[in-house]
Protein backbone atom coordinates (compact mmCIF):
# COMPACT_ATOMS: atom_id res chain seq x y z
CA UNK A 1 0.00 0.00 0.00
CA UNK A 2 1.77 3.25 -0.79
CA UNK A 3 0.83 5.39 1.06
CA UNK A 4 1.95 9.37 0.73
CA UNK A 5 2.86 11.45 3.18
CA UNK A 6 4.11 14.44 1.61
CA UNK A 7 3.37 18.48 1.95
CA UNK A 8 0.29 18.31 0.07
CA UNK A 9 -0.68 15.13 -0.94
CA UNK A 10 -1.28 12.53 2.20
CA UNK A 11 -4.13 10.36 0.59
CA UNK A 12 -4.06 6.80 0.21
CA UNK A 13 -4.59 5.48 -3.59
CA UNK A 14 -4.89 3.12 -5.71
CA UNK A 15 -5.43 2.78 -9.47
CA UNK A 16 -7.33 0.28 -11.36
CA UNK A 17 -4.83 0.22 -14.23
CA UNK A 18 -2.15 -1.33 -12.23
CA UNK A 19 -3.40 -4.69 -13.06
CA UNK A 20 -3.73 -4.96 -16.46
CA UNK A 21 -0.21 -5.69 -16.33
CA UNK A 22 1.22 -8.91 -14.95
CA UNK A 23 2.85 -7.40 -12.02
CA UNK A 24 3.73 -11.15 -10.20
CA UNK A 25 5.07 -12.73 -13.28
CA UNK A 26 7.34 -9.55 -13.99
CA UNK A 27 8.51 -9.34 -10.31
CA UNK A 28 9.44 -13.42 -11.10
CA UNK A 29 11.22 -12.60 -13.92
CA UNK A 30 13.45 -9.65 -12.68
CA UNK A 31 14.05 -11.43 -9.29
CA UNK A 32 15.91 -14.12 -11.53
CA UNK A 33 18.12 -12.33 -13.15
CA UNK A 34 21.51 -13.15 -10.88
CA UNK A 35 24.10 -11.37 -13.17
CA UNK A 36 23.16 -8.15 -12.47
CA UNK A 37 25.59 -5.69 -10.26
CA UNK A 38 23.68 -4.81 -7.20
CA UNK A 39 23.27 -0.99 -9.13
CA UNK A 40 21.64 -2.15 -11.99
CA UNK A 41 19.34 -4.45 -9.72
CA UNK A 42 18.62 -1.05 -7.79
CA UNK A 43 17.98 0.47 -10.94
CA UNK A 44 15.67 -2.30 -12.09
CA UNK A 45 13.51 -2.23 -8.83
CA UNK A 46 13.53 1.82 -9.22
CA UNK A 47 12.22 1.32 -12.79
CA UNK A 48 9.72 -1.39 -11.47
CA UNK A 49 8.26 0.89 -8.67
CA UNK A 50 8.00 3.63 -10.70
CA UNK A 51 6.03 2.38 -13.15
CA UNK A 52 3.54 0.95 -10.86
CA UNK A 53 3.43 4.34 -8.75
CA UNK A 54 2.57 6.30 -11.85
CA UNK A 55 -0.19 4.06 -12.48
CA UNK A 56 -1.50 4.19 -9.15
CA UNK A 57 -0.92 7.88 -8.34
CA UNK A 58 -1.35 9.29 -11.51
CA UNK A 59 -2.27 12.31 -10.54
CA UNK A 60 0.67 12.85 -7.76
CA UNK A 61 3.02 13.34 -10.68
CA UNK A 62 2.15 16.98 -11.04
CA UNK A 63 3.97 17.78 -7.73
CA UNK A 64 6.91 15.43 -8.02
CA UNK A 65 8.40 16.56 -11.11
CA UNK A 66 7.19 12.84 -13.15
CA UNK A 67 5.95 12.96 -15.87
CA UNK A 68 3.20 9.59 -16.93
CA UNK A 69 2.62 9.26 -20.11
CA UNK A 70 -0.93 9.38 -20.11
CA UNK A 71 -3.40 11.45 -18.12
CA UNK A 72 -6.36 9.54 -17.61
CA UNK A 73 -5.99 7.72 -14.07
CA UNK A 74 -7.71 8.65 -11.16
CA UNK A 75 -7.34 6.47 -8.00
CA UNK A 76 -9.02 2.61 -7.61
CA UNK A 77 -10.17 1.74 -3.79
CA UNK A 78 -11.16 -1.49 -5.07
CA UNK A 79 -10.33 -4.53 -2.55
CA UNK A 80 -8.83 -6.49 -5.54
CA UNK A 81 -6.58 -3.39 -6.22
CA UNK A 82 -5.54 -2.94 -2.67
CA UNK A 83 -4.79 -6.70 -2.30
CA UNK A 84 -2.34 -6.09 -5.48
CA UNK A 85 -0.58 -3.62 -4.43
CA UNK A 86 0.42 -5.80 -1.27
CA UNK A 87 1.50 -8.48 -3.09
CA UNK A 88 4.03 -6.18 -5.04
CA UNK A 89 5.30 -4.49 -2.22
CA UNK A 90 6.03 -7.96 -0.34
CA UNK A 91 7.82 -9.44 -3.52
CA UNK A 92 9.37 -5.77 -3.98
CA UNK A 93 10.68 -6.32 -0.54
CA UNK A 94 12.12 -9.57 -1.00
CA UNK A 95 13.69 -8.40 -4.13
CA UNK A 96 15.41 -5.68 -2.35
CA UNK A 97 16.29 -7.91 0.73
CA UNK A 98 18.86 -9.58 -1.97
CA UNK A 99 20.94 -6.47 -2.59
CA UNK A 100 23.81 -5.96 0.38
CA UNK A 101 23.63 -2.38 0.47
CA UNK A 102 27.43 -2.38 1.30
CA UNK A 103 28.04 -3.56 -2.17
CA UNK A 104 26.50 -0.16 -3.79
CA UNK A 105 29.16 2.31 -4.71
CA UNK A 106 28.12 5.69 -3.86
CA UNK A 107 25.90 7.95 -1.78
CA UNK A 108 23.30 8.33 -4.14
CA UNK A 109 22.53 4.69 -4.40
CA UNK A 110 22.54 3.95 -0.86
CA UNK A 111 20.47 6.86 -0.08
CA UNK A 112 17.89 5.78 -2.88
CA UNK A 113 18.07 1.94 -1.13
CA UNK A 114 17.29 3.16 2.63
CA UNK A 115 15.07 5.49 1.13
CA UNK A 116 12.87 2.39 -0.84
CA UNK A 117 13.20 0.08 2.14
CA UNK A 118 12.41 2.26 5.12
CA UNK A 119 8.86 3.20 3.19
CA UNK A 120 8.13 -0.17 2.03
CA UNK A 121 8.88 -1.46 5.40
CA UNK A 122 6.85 1.25 6.72
CA UNK A 123 4.06 0.45 4.26
CA UNK A 124 4.26 -2.93 5.35
CA UNK A 125 3.69 -1.79 9.17
CA UNK A 126 0.34 0.30 8.35
CA UNK A 127 -1.29 -2.54 7.10
CA UNK A 128 -2.91 -2.97 10.36
CA UNK A 129 -4.23 -0.03 10.46
CA UNK A 130 -7.18 -0.93 7.66
CA UNK A 131 -7.49 2.97 6.32
CA UNK A 132 -9.26 2.08 3.29
CA UNK A 133 -12.04 0.75 5.93
CA UNK A 134 -12.77 4.71 7.12
CA UNK A 135 -11.06 7.27 4.97
CA UNK A 136 -12.90 9.97 5.96
CA UNK A 137 -10.93 13.18 5.72
CA UNK A 138 -11.34 17.13 5.16
CA UNK A 139 -7.30 17.46 5.19
CA UNK A 140 -6.85 15.41 1.80
CA UNK A 141 -10.12 13.50 0.48
CA UNK A 142 -10.64 12.98 -2.99
CA UNK A 143 -12.46 16.00 -3.67
CA UNK A 144 -9.23 17.90 -2.38
CA UNK A 145 -7.51 16.27 -5.21
CA UNK A 146 -10.16 17.15 -7.83
CA UNK A 147 -9.41 20.21 -7.14
CA UNK A 148 -5.63 20.92 -7.45
CA UNK A 149 -6.07 18.48 -10.89
CA UNK A 150 -8.82 20.48 -12.33
CA UNK A 151 -5.67 23.03 -12.28
CA UNK A 152 -3.04 21.05 -13.60
CA UNK A 153 -4.68 18.27 -15.94
CA UNK A 154 -3.07 18.98 -19.84
CA UNK A 155 -5.68 19.17 -21.80
CA UNK A 156 -3.43 20.11 -25.02
CA UNK A 157 -3.77 17.35 -27.64
CA UNK A 158 -6.74 15.14 -28.77
CA UNK A 159 -5.30 12.08 -25.93
CA UNK A 160 -4.98 14.72 -23.26
CA UNK A 161 -8.51 15.72 -23.99
CA UNK A 162 -9.76 11.64 -24.29
CA UNK A 163 -7.24 11.42 -21.00
CA UNK A 164 -9.22 14.11 -18.94
CA UNK A 165 -13.02 12.84 -20.20
CA UNK A 166 -11.64 9.00 -18.98
CA UNK A 167 -10.03 10.31 -15.65
CA UNK A 168 -12.92 12.03 -14.39
CA UNK A 169 -15.41 9.47 -15.23
CA UNK A 170 -13.52 7.35 -12.99
CA UNK A 171 -13.64 9.69 -9.94
CA UNK A 172 -17.23 9.03 -10.12
CA UNK A 173 -16.83 5.45 -10.03
CA UNK A 174 -14.67 6.32 -6.57
CA UNK A 175 -17.10 7.31 -4.79
CA UNK A 176 -19.52 4.68 -5.61
CA UNK A 177 -17.04 2.18 -4.16
CA UNK A 178 -15.90 4.26 -1.53
CA UNK A 179 -19.54 3.83 -0.41
CA UNK A 180 -19.11 -0.03 -0.07
CA UNK A 181 -15.73 0.19 1.49
CA UNK A 182 -17.47 2.36 4.36
CA UNK A 183 -19.88 0.06 4.78
CA UNK A 184 -17.85 -2.67 5.38
CA UNK A 185 -15.48 -0.61 7.65
CA UNK A 186 -18.67 0.07 9.96
CA UNK A 187 -19.37 -3.95 9.92
CA UNK A 188 -16.22 -4.48 11.29
CA UNK A 189 -15.62 -1.63 14.08
CA UNK A 190 -13.72 1.06 11.92
CA UNK A 191 -15.54 4.50 11.02
CA UNK A 192 -14.07 8.04 11.40
CA UNK A 193 -14.85 10.76 14.04
CA UNK A 194 -18.49 12.50 13.87
CA UNK A 195 -17.23 15.48 13.59
CA UNK A 196 -14.69 14.77 10.82
CA UNK A 197 -17.76 13.37 8.79
CA UNK A 198 -19.41 16.76 9.37
CA UNK A 199 -16.48 18.48 7.97
CA UNK A 200 -16.18 16.32 4.36
CA UNK A 201 -20.09 16.89 4.39
CA UNK A 202 -19.70 20.12 4.35
CA UNK A 203 -16.87 20.23 1.87
CA UNK A 204 -18.80 18.20 -0.79
CA UNK A 205 -22.00 20.14 -0.32
CA UNK A 206 -20.24 22.98 -0.96
CA UNK A 207 -19.03 21.01 -4.23
CA UNK A 208 -22.39 19.88 -5.31
CA UNK A 209 -24.73 22.87 -4.80
CA UNK A 210 -22.54 25.37 -7.27
CA UNK A 211 -24.09 25.39 -10.92
CA UNK A 212 -21.84 23.38 -13.28
CA UNK A 213 -21.19 26.33 -15.29
CA UNK A 214 -19.53 28.30 -12.45
CA UNK A 215 -18.41 24.92 -10.55
CA UNK A 216 -14.19 25.21 -9.64
CA UNK A 217 -14.07 21.82 -11.51
CA UNK A 218 -15.00 23.23 -15.08
CA UNK A 219 -11.48 25.48 -14.72
CA UNK A 220 -10.17 22.84 -16.71
CA UNK A 221 -12.22 22.83 -19.49
CA UNK A 222 -11.81 26.58 -19.53
CA UNK A 223 -7.98 26.51 -20.14
CA UNK A 224 -9.00 25.34 -23.52
CA UNK A 225 -10.99 26.41 -26.98
CA UNK A 226 -12.71 23.12 -27.87
CA UNK A 227 -16.01 23.83 -27.93
CA UNK A 228 -17.09 20.04 -28.06
CA UNK A 229 -14.89 18.83 -25.29
CA UNK A 230 -16.42 21.62 -22.86
CA UNK A 231 -19.68 20.67 -23.75
CA UNK A 232 -18.56 16.93 -23.36
CA UNK A 233 -16.36 17.40 -19.78
CA UNK A 234 -19.63 19.25 -18.57
CA UNK A 235 -21.99 16.54 -19.29
CA UNK A 236 -18.99 14.10 -17.38
CA UNK A 237 -19.55 16.60 -13.97
CA UNK A 238 -23.53 16.75 -14.43
CA UNK A 239 -24.48 13.49 -15.27
CA UNK A 240 -21.79 11.21 -13.60
CA UNK A 241 -19.25 13.45 -11.04
CA UNK A 242 -21.48 15.63 -9.52
CA UNK A 243 -24.40 13.13 -8.77
CA UNK A 244 -21.70 10.30 -7.37
CA UNK A 245 -20.89 13.03 -4.70
CA UNK A 246 -24.40 13.76 -4.01
CA UNK A 247 -24.63 10.01 -3.49
CA UNK A 248 -22.04 9.69 -1.30
CA UNK A 249 -22.63 13.11 0.67
CA UNK A 250 -26.32 11.51 1.22
CA UNK A 251 -24.72 8.30 2.43
CA UNK A 252 -22.49 9.96 4.94
CA UNK A 253 -25.63 11.69 6.06
CA UNK A 254 -27.97 9.29 6.23
CA UNK A 255 -25.73 5.99 7.41
CA UNK A 256 -22.46 6.71 8.56
CA UNK A 257 -23.32 9.78 10.23
CA UNK A 258 -25.12 8.02 12.68
CA UNK A 259 -22.84 4.72 13.29
CA UNK A 260 -19.39 6.91 13.21
CA UNK A 261 -17.51 7.43 16.25
CA UNK A 262 -17.84 9.86 19.08
CA UNK A 263 -14.13 9.26 19.98
CA UNK A 264 -11.33 10.90 18.11
CA UNK A 265 -8.50 8.97 18.58
CA UNK A 266 -7.76 5.57 16.92
CA UNK A 267 -7.74 3.25 20.41
CA UNK A 268 -11.96 3.34 19.44
CA UNK A 269 -10.65 1.30 16.21
CA UNK A 270 -9.59 -2.23 16.56
CA UNK A 271 -6.23 -2.64 16.92
CA UNK A 272 -5.38 0.91 17.66
CA UNK A 273 -2.64 1.06 19.68
CA UNK A 274 -0.75 -0.92 16.72
CA UNK A 275 -1.89 1.10 14.07
CA UNK A 276 -0.70 4.08 15.76
CA UNK A 277 2.92 2.76 16.66
CA UNK A 278 3.02 2.03 12.83
CA UNK A 279 2.01 5.71 11.77
CA UNK A 280 4.60 6.88 13.89
CA UNK A 281 6.93 5.01 12.88
CA UNK A 282 5.50 5.49 9.06
CA UNK A 283 5.27 9.38 9.69
CA UNK A 284 9.42 9.70 11.47
CA UNK A 285 11.04 6.24 10.67
CA UNK A 286 11.74 6.23 14.36
CA UNK A 287 10.29 2.94 16.42
CA UNK A 288 8.82 4.61 19.88
CA UNK A 289 6.14 4.12 22.22
CA UNK A 290 3.33 6.24 22.63
CA UNK A 291 4.19 7.08 25.94
CA UNK A 292 8.34 7.79 25.21
CA UNK A 293 7.17 10.42 22.56
CA UNK A 294 4.91 11.85 25.76
CA UNK A 295 7.35 11.80 27.50
CA UNK A 296 10.24 13.28 24.78
CA UNK A 297 7.71 16.11 24.20
CA UNK A 298 6.82 17.11 27.38
CA UNK A 299 10.45 17.75 28.83
CA UNK A 300 10.77 19.71 25.67
CA UNK A 301 7.40 21.55 26.51
CA UNK A 302 8.97 22.57 30.06
CA UNK A 303 12.17 23.48 28.64
CA UNK A 304 10.70 25.85 26.11
CA UNK A 305 8.67 27.10 28.73
CA UNK A 306 11.60 27.92 31.36
CA UNK A 307 12.55 30.28 27.96
CA UNK A 308 9.55 32.12 27.52
CA UNK A 309 10.04 33.61 31.10
CA UNK A 310 12.84 34.70 30.95
CA UNK A 311 12.19 36.10 27.55
CA UNK A 312 8.70 37.38 28.47
CA UNK A 313 10.35 39.48 31.42
CA UNK A 314 12.50 41.27 29.38
CA UNK A 315 9.93 41.65 26.63
CA UNK A 316 6.85 42.48 28.73
CA UNK A 317 7.57 42.59 32.23
CA UNK A 318 6.00 39.63 32.86
CA UNK A 319 6.73 36.85 35.46
CA UNK A 320 5.18 33.49 34.43
CA UNK A 321 4.86 31.62 31.44
CA UNK A 322 0.98 32.09 30.96
CA UNK A 323 1.08 35.52 31.69
CA UNK A 324 4.12 36.01 28.76
CA UNK A 325 1.99 34.28 26.37
CA UNK A 326 -1.13 36.44 27.39
CA UNK A 327 0.33 39.54 26.31
CA UNK A 328 2.57 37.91 23.56
CA UNK A 329 -1.70 37.22 21.73
CA UNK A 330 -2.70 40.32 23.46
CA UNK A 331 -1.87 42.82 21.37
CA UNK A 332 -4.55 44.21 18.83
CA UNK A 333 -2.18 46.22 16.70
CA UNK A 334 -0.54 42.90 15.33
CA UNK A 335 -4.11 41.54 14.19
CA UNK A 336 -5.38 41.64 10.67
CA UNK A 337 -8.17 43.87 9.80
CA UNK A 338 -8.66 41.62 6.01
CA UNK A 339 -8.03 38.73 4.45
CA UNK A 340 -5.96 40.93 1.67
CA UNK A 341 -3.65 42.90 3.93
CA UNK A 342 -3.04 38.97 5.30
CA UNK A 343 -2.15 38.44 1.92
CA UNK A 344 -0.04 40.97 1.54
CA UNK A 345 1.67 40.25 5.06
CA UNK A 346 2.36 37.01 3.50
CA UNK A 347 3.77 38.04 0.41
CA UNK A 348 6.01 40.70 1.84
CA UNK A 349 7.69 37.94 3.82
CA UNK A 350 8.29 35.53 1.19
CA UNK A 351 10.24 38.14 -0.43
CA UNK A 352 11.84 39.30 2.66
CA UNK A 353 12.96 35.99 4.51
CA UNK A 354 14.41 34.70 0.81
CA UNK A 355 16.79 37.72 1.13
CA UNK A 356 17.86 37.03 4.75
CA UNK A 357 17.99 33.12 3.87
CA UNK A 358 20.34 33.03 1.21
CA UNK A 359 23.73 33.75 3.83
CA UNK A 360 23.18 30.27 5.29
CA UNK A 361 22.59 27.94 2.40
CA UNK A 362 25.53 27.26 -0.35
CA UNK A 363 22.33 27.38 -3.04
CA UNK A 364 18.89 29.07 -3.12
CA UNK A 365 16.37 26.91 -5.60
CA UNK A 366 15.31 28.23 -8.69
CA UNK A 367 12.19 27.44 -8.41
CA UNK A 368 9.10 30.36 -7.48
CA UNK A 369 6.99 30.67 -4.75
CA UNK A 370 3.74 31.91 -4.88
CA UNK A 371 1.02 32.65 -2.00
CA UNK A 372 -2.15 31.82 -3.10
CA UNK A 373 -5.57 31.82 -0.74
CA UNK A 374 -7.17 28.08 -0.90
CA UNK A 375 -10.09 27.81 -2.92
CA UNK A 376 -13.71 28.82 -2.06
CA UNK A 377 -15.12 25.88 -1.52
CA UNK A 378 -12.59 24.57 1.47
CA UNK A 379 -12.92 27.45 2.83
CA UNK A 380 -13.73 27.68 6.85
CA UNK A 381 -13.76 24.04 6.61
CA UNK A 382 -10.95 23.58 8.91
CA UNK A 383 -8.50 22.87 6.47
CA UNK A 384 -5.00 24.47 7.24
CA UNK A 385 -2.22 26.56 5.66
CA UNK A 386 0.10 24.07 3.55
CA UNK A 387 2.71 23.70 0.82
CA UNK A 388 2.15 22.17 -2.27
CA UNK A 389 5.36 21.74 -4.50
CA UNK A 390 5.91 23.53 -8.18
CA UNK A 391 8.29 22.33 -11.05
CA UNK A 392 10.18 23.84 -13.86
CA UNK A 393 7.31 25.05 -15.24
CA UNK A 394 4.97 26.40 -12.01
CA UNK A 395 5.57 28.03 -9.04
CA UNK A 396 5.44 26.33 -5.66
CA UNK A 397 2.38 27.44 -3.52
CA UNK A 398 2.03 28.13 0.53
CA UNK A 399 -1.95 28.10 0.50
CA UNK A 400 -3.63 29.48 3.10
CA UNK A 401 -7.66 29.88 4.32
CA UNK A 402 -8.25 33.50 3.69
CA UNK A 403 -11.31 33.44 6.42
CA UNK A 404 -9.37 32.91 9.30
CA UNK A 405 -7.49 36.44 9.03
CA UNK A 406 -9.29 37.42 11.99
CA UNK A 407 -7.64 34.47 13.93
CA UNK A 408 -3.94 35.39 12.84
CA UNK A 409 -1.99 37.57 14.27
CA UNK A 410 1.25 39.05 12.91
CA UNK A 411 3.29 36.38 15.20
CA UNK A 412 1.64 33.11 13.74
CA UNK A 413 1.95 34.42 10.23
CA UNK A 414 5.58 34.86 10.87
CA UNK A 415 6.17 31.65 11.63
CA UNK A 416 3.60 29.88 9.66
CA UNK A 417 5.01 31.61 6.46
CA UNK A 418 8.96 30.62 7.83
CA UNK A 419 7.40 26.95 8.37
CA UNK A 420 6.12 27.00 4.56
CA UNK A 421 8.30 29.00 3.00
CA UNK A 422 12.40 30.01 3.36
CA UNK A 423 13.79 28.91 4.87
CA UNK A 424 11.51 26.19 5.31
CA UNK A 425 9.61 23.57 3.38
CA UNK A 426 10.08 25.58 -0.05
CA UNK A 427 13.49 25.67 0.27
CA UNK A 428 14.08 22.39 1.42
CA UNK A 429 12.07 20.51 -0.66
CA UNK A 430 12.66 22.71 -4.30
CA UNK A 431 16.35 22.28 -3.73
CA UNK A 432 15.77 18.05 -3.59
CA UNK A 433 13.82 18.58 -6.79
CA UNK A 434 16.54 20.50 -8.50
CA UNK A 435 19.68 17.79 -7.33
CA UNK A 436 20.72 15.25 -9.33
CA UNK A 437 19.09 11.58 -7.92
CA UNK A 438 19.66 8.19 -8.59
CA UNK A 439 16.47 7.42 -9.89
CA UNK A 440 13.68 9.93 -10.87
CA UNK A 441 10.89 8.03 -8.47
CA UNK A 442 13.55 9.09 -5.63
CA UNK A 443 10.77 12.84 -5.37
CA UNK A 444 8.18 10.28 -4.03
CA UNK A 445 10.00 9.28 -0.95
CA UNK A 446 8.97 11.80 1.94
CA UNK A 447 9.66 11.42 5.40
CA UNK A 448 7.87 13.15 7.84
CA UNK A 449 10.33 13.62 10.58
CA UNK A 450 12.76 14.79 7.88
CA UNK A 451 9.95 17.40 6.20
CA UNK A 452 8.47 18.86 8.86
CA UNK A 453 11.57 17.94 11.37
CA UNK A 454 13.01 20.73 8.75
CA UNK A 455 10.11 23.09 8.70
CA UNK A 456 10.42 23.35 12.51
CA UNK A 457 14.10 23.51 12.35
CA UNK A 458 13.49 26.20 10.09
CA UNK A 459 11.36 28.11 12.52
CA UNK A 460 14.52 28.49 14.58
CA UNK A 461 17.03 29.38 11.94
CA UNK A 462 14.43 32.25 10.66
CA UNK A 463 15.30 33.80 14.59
CA UNK A 464 18.96 33.27 14.00
CA UNK A 465 18.70 35.25 10.27
CA UNK A 466 16.77 37.93 12.15
CA UNK A 467 13.94 37.45 10.14
CA UNK A 468 11.55 38.06 12.73
CA UNK A 469 10.12 41.53 13.12
CA UNK A 470 8.27 40.94 16.55
CA UNK A 471 9.06 39.88 19.95
CA UNK A 472 5.68 37.82 20.15
CA UNK A 473 6.68 35.37 17.18
CA UNK A 474 9.90 34.81 19.24
CA UNK A 475 7.44 34.06 22.59
CA UNK A 476 5.03 32.78 20.63
CA UNK A 477 6.67 30.01 18.00
CA UNK A 478 8.01 28.52 21.43
CA UNK A 479 5.04 28.07 23.03
CA UNK A 480 3.69 25.58 20.20
CA UNK A 481 6.46 23.04 19.19
CA UNK A 482 6.82 19.59 21.01
CA UNK A 483 3.19 19.95 21.99
CA UNK A 484 1.61 18.20 19.03
CA UNK A 485 3.85 15.15 20.25
CA UNK A 486 2.50 15.66 23.55
CA UNK A 487 -1.72 16.21 22.51
CA UNK A 488 -1.51 13.82 19.72
CA UNK A 489 -0.30 10.47 22.14
CA UNK A 490 -2.31 11.72 24.76
CA UNK A 491 -5.52 12.04 22.48
CA UNK A 492 -5.01 8.89 20.74
CA UNK A 493 -3.35 6.47 23.09
CA UNK A 494 -3.27 7.78 26.37
CA UNK A 495 -6.82 8.00 27.31
CA UNK A 496 -6.51 12.09 27.07
CA UNK A 497 -10.21 13.68 27.06
CA UNK A 498 -11.60 15.94 24.06
CA UNK A 499 -11.27 18.73 27.21
CA UNK A 500 -7.77 17.80 28.22
CA UNK A 501 -6.62 18.36 24.74
CA UNK A 502 -8.48 21.15 24.16
CA UNK A 503 -6.72 22.78 27.08
CA UNK A 504 -3.09 21.93 26.56
CA UNK A 505 -3.31 23.07 22.91
CA UNK A 506 -4.80 26.38 23.68
CA UNK A 507 -2.20 27.09 26.56
CA UNK A 508 0.07 27.57 24.07
CA UNK A 509 -1.51 30.70 22.56
CA UNK A 510 -1.39 29.75 19.44
CA UNK A 511 -3.76 31.84 17.16
CA UNK A 512 -5.01 28.57 15.40
CA UNK A 513 -5.54 26.69 19.35
CA UNK A 514 -7.87 28.87 20.17
CA UNK A 515 -10.75 27.39 18.57
CA UNK A 516 -9.05 23.90 19.10
CA UNK A 517 -11.43 22.25 16.88
CA UNK A 518 -10.01 21.96 13.72
CA UNK A 519 -6.42 21.34 14.63
CA UNK A 520 -7.79 18.00 16.97
CA UNK A 521 -10.26 17.03 14.12
CA UNK A 522 -6.86 17.27 11.99
CA UNK A 523 -5.13 14.93 14.34
CA UNK A 524 -7.61 12.30 14.08
CA UNK A 525 -7.36 11.73 10.47
CA UNK A 526 -3.63 11.89 10.40
CA UNK A 527 -2.78 9.61 13.59
CA UNK A 528 0.75 10.50 14.68
CA UNK A 529 1.20 13.23 11.90
CA UNK A 530 1.96 16.03 14.59
CA UNK A 531 4.27 14.38 16.88
CA UNK A 532 6.79 14.21 13.29
CA UNK A 533 7.80 18.10 13.15
CA UNK A 534 9.60 17.80 16.60
CA UNK A 535 10.43 13.89 16.57
CA UNK A 536 12.80 15.48 13.33
CA UNK A 537 13.33 18.95 14.94
CA UNK A 538 14.36 17.17 17.75
CA UNK A 539 16.84 14.80 15.72
CA UNK A 540 18.00 17.92 13.43
CA UNK A 541 18.69 20.08 16.45
CA UNK A 542 21.17 16.81 17.81
CA UNK A 543 23.04 16.44 15.19
CA UNK A 544 23.82 20.25 14.66
CA UNK A 545 24.93 20.46 18.69
CA UNK A 546 27.39 17.45 17.64
CA UNK A 547 28.79 18.70 14.34
CA UNK A 548 29.43 22.44 16.22
CA UNK A 549 30.55 20.43 19.33
CA UNK A 550 33.24 18.55 17.57
CA UNK A 551 33.99 20.24 14.64
CA UNK A 552 34.40 23.77 16.90
CA UNK A 553 35.53 26.97 14.75
CA UNK A 554 35.64 24.51 11.55
CA UNK A 555 31.96 24.38 11.80
CA UNK A 556 30.19 25.90 9.12
CA UNK A 557 26.64 26.52 9.18
CA UNK A 558 26.31 26.36 5.10
CA UNK A 559 28.13 23.09 5.57
CA UNK A 560 25.65 21.27 7.77
CA UNK A 561 23.00 22.35 6.05
CA UNK A 562 23.99 21.38 2.86
CA UNK A 563 24.54 17.87 4.56
CA UNK A 564 21.10 17.72 5.65
CA UNK A 565 19.41 18.81 2.42
CA UNK A 566 21.57 17.01 -0.37
CA UNK A 567 20.06 13.37 0.00
CA UNK A 568 16.64 14.47 -0.18
CA UNK A 569 14.14 12.91 2.55
CA UNK A 570 16.95 10.96 4.10
CA UNK A 571 15.63 8.35 7.03
CA UNK A 572 16.81 9.96 10.14
CA UNK A 573 19.19 7.39 11.04
CA UNK A 574 20.80 7.26 7.42
CA UNK A 575 21.43 11.03 8.30
CA UNK A 576 23.29 10.93 11.63
CA UNK A 577 25.91 8.45 9.51
CA UNK A 578 26.25 11.39 7.46
CA UNK A 579 26.78 14.35 9.86
CA UNK A 580 28.93 11.61 11.77
CA UNK A 581 30.78 10.50 8.59
CA UNK A 582 31.67 14.55 7.38
CA UNK A 583 32.91 15.27 11.30
CA UNK A 584 35.44 12.36 10.70
CA UNK A 585 36.55 13.63 7.43
CA UNK A 586 36.86 17.14 8.66
CA UNK A 587 38.99 15.87 11.68
CA UNK A 588 41.10 13.63 9.21
CA UNK A 589 41.75 17.11 6.79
Amino acid sequence: MMYKKDIAIGLLVFSSALFGCSVNSDMTQLSSNSTMGSAQQLDDIADQYHDVFLKSYQTDAYFLNLEPERHNLFLNNSPNNLSALINFEDELLERLAAIDPGSLKNDQERAFYFKLKEQLDANVGLRICKSELWSVNHMFGPHIRLSLISEFQPVETAQNKADAIERWRSAANYYDQEIINLRNGLKQGYSAPKSVVNRVIKQIDGLTQIPIDNHPFNSLSERTDDSKFAADFKQVLAVELIPSMERYSDFLKSEYLPEAREELGIHAIPNGRECYMAQYRAYTGLKRTPEQVFQLGLNTVNENKNEIVSLGSILYDSSSFSEAVEKASADDSQKFNSSSEMHEFYEALVAKSKNLTADYFYDMPSIALEVRPIPEHEQGSGRSAHYTPGSEVRSARFAYDPTTFKDESYASAETVTIHEGYPGHHLQIALSQEQDSFHPIESTFMNGAFVEGWGRYAEHLAEEAGIYQYGSTKILRRAWPARGMVADTGMHMLGWSNDQVAKFLKESGASFARDPSSLMDRMAVMPAQLTSYDSGALEIFALRELMQNELGEDFDIKDFHEIVLKNGSLPLPRLSEKIVGFIKEKKRG
